[in-house]
């Protein structure tokens, strides 16, 4: 009898001790993979960020201002390289795409020998890239380029298209027409332009192709899903237009919404709702800089959504930092929002990529980073900011900036 019951002892502590062995592997993984979230993705490019410069390093700027997913997982960003624009298409993996451009890289002047930057991107449906520079003193110029990175010369003319305002916002309409906003010198005042998807002015919009802009100049655009057109503008409000260009009145106070912050940023919810993400401007450091991230988000009215944050606002602060402003945003399938920029101080510089994640109600997720907070230093003496941000589908966050203005940079971090 004792025989028995010390096996039967032996088999059960045995049995426990492999469940408790199992529950905690569990217990590690779920810890492990909570505490990646906002973590640099290690397999993408060099420790998760790729980097380029121009050969020397001769001080001449490289900025990525803009990235965008094709549908087979590339990377492509835009931006400066040195005096001219650039394009830039990485593997999934954030090695250069050696069948793009030359070598992976696309060096142009499409207005000339005139200094220009590429400042708007977006892929259209068929693979093309569609992309928005400025150059003083032409005004915007419109381009599109093939999937190999040569200039599509059926677009425009020649391959682009000049307007005459200055500014880097673009919007493409699922019809595959391409939306613009900018300011003078023609147009004195802030205005939308559209083309059609062959790079000539559409006439149905506005007048000849043009509609003037409400507010102070333009910081952000976005479409909506049934076409209107949402811009942030400089005085801190955002404005909706019909898809004729003219001024949305069912919108705010006709056609304006006031914000808390001022945006660089928006994006549209599926149920309508409408997040606006910038910089703080209650309260500025002594240097006279932003010390936030501030959310916005607004009823499809444009009235004040007061069940998001703290009556309808959230502000976030890095630790540490004088220097804090979000300039990008993207929105998760779960509801989840992801706001970019930078966080650092001015004095000693050392600027750092910086990202913040929040739910749905507006609350920072615990899950991200640290405490929802995430940032990338790049040592002292650095003055590095996130511009653009993309959502891979396995929730994977892929942005693009700059480190000290002469080092063209994509990075890719965990989500979840």
């Amino acid at each position: 009898m004792k025989t028995i019951l010390k096996k039967f002892a032996g088999n059960f502590l045995s049995t426990r001790l492999s469940q408790l062995v199992v529950c905690a592997a569990l217990v590690s993984a779920s810890t492990l993979t909570l505490a990646q979230a906002g973590h640099l993705d290690k397999s993408f490019a060099k420790g998760g960020i790729f980097s380029f410069q121009l050969n020397g390093n001769d001080g001449n700027s490289c900025i990525a201002n803009a990235v965008a997913l094709q549908s087979d997982g590339k990377i492509v960003a835009a931006g400066q390289l040195g005096d001219q624009s650039g394009l830039i298409r990485l593997n999934p993996n954030g090695t250069l795409d050696t069948s793009f451009g030359n070598g992976g890289v696309v060096v142009t002047r499409i207005g000339g020998d005139i200094e220009q930057v590429f400042g708007g991107l977006a892929i259209q449906s068929d693979g093309k890239i569609v992309v928005v520079a400025t150059a003083v003193p032409q005004g915007e110029q419109v381009a599109r380029f093939n999937t190999d990175g040569s200039l599509d010369t059926t677009f425009g003319a020649a391959g682009v298209a000049n307007l005459p305002l200055n500014g880097d916002l673009l919007a493409l309409q699922s019809d595959g027409k391409i939306i613009v906003a900018g300011q003078g010198p023609a147009f004195p005042s802030a205005s939308l332009a559209r083309l059609n998807s062959n790079g000539q002015l559409d006439p149905t919009f506005g007048s000849g192709g043009f509609a003037p802009l409400q507010g102070f100049g333009s910081r952000a655009i976005a479409l909506q899903s049934d076409g209107k057109i949402l811009v942030a503008s400089g005085g801190a409000s955002l404005g909706r237009y019909n898809q004729d260009g003219s001024v949305d009145k069912t919108f705010g106070i006709f056609g304006q919404a006031a914000s808390i912050a001022l945006p660089s940023a928006i994006a549209v919810q599926s149920d309508g709702k409408i997040l606006a993400a910038g910089a703080d401007t209650s309260k500025v450091s002594a240097t006279g800089n932003s010390t936030g991230f501030a959310l916005v988000r607004f009823n499809s009215d444009g009235s004040i959504d007061t069940t998001f944050g703290a009556h309808g606002g959230a502000v976030t602060g890095f630790p540490n930092t004088t220097v804090t402003s979000a300039f990008a945003a993207a929105l998760q399938p779960n509801g989840d929002i992801v706001a970019v920029g930078e966080a650092g101080n001015n004095n000693p510089l050392t600027e750092a990529f910086a990202l913040a994640r929040y739910s749905g109600s507006g609350k920072l997720d615990p899950t991200f980073g640290n405490g929802g907070r995430a940032t990338t230093g790049f040592g002292s003496a650095a003055d590095a900011f996130i511009t653009s941000i993309v959502l891979q589908s396995d929730r994977k966050i892929v942005v693009a900036g700059t480190n000290g203005g002469t080092s063209f940079e994509v990075a890719r971090y965990l989500g979840q």
